[in-house]
């Protein structure tokens, strides 16, 4: 008997490594809580997790607005 199929990822988690897998570049928008510098940028998901503020060196909210598909 063969052992039951693991349950698919779910939640933020599956996204983010759904994201980064993919190696597309998505959208995103920056917002740095301590000092209140904002802006936008295209960037690969794997270049987000560790995303600091260039004004103070916080860490930033990252929210992902879009995703381009490689070309090729």
């Amino acid at each position: 008997m063969d052992a039951a199929a693991p349950e698919p990822a779910r939640g933020p988690a599956a996204v983010s490594e759904s994201l980064v897998a993919s190696g597309a570049f998505v959208e995103c928008v920056f917002h740095c809580p301590a000092c209140g510098l904002g802006g936008t940028s295209l960037a690969r998901p794997a270049a987000l997790s560790d995303k600091a503020c260039l004004g103070c060196g916080a860490p930033v909210i990252v929210t992902v607005l879009d995703r381009f598909a490689r070309r090729g």
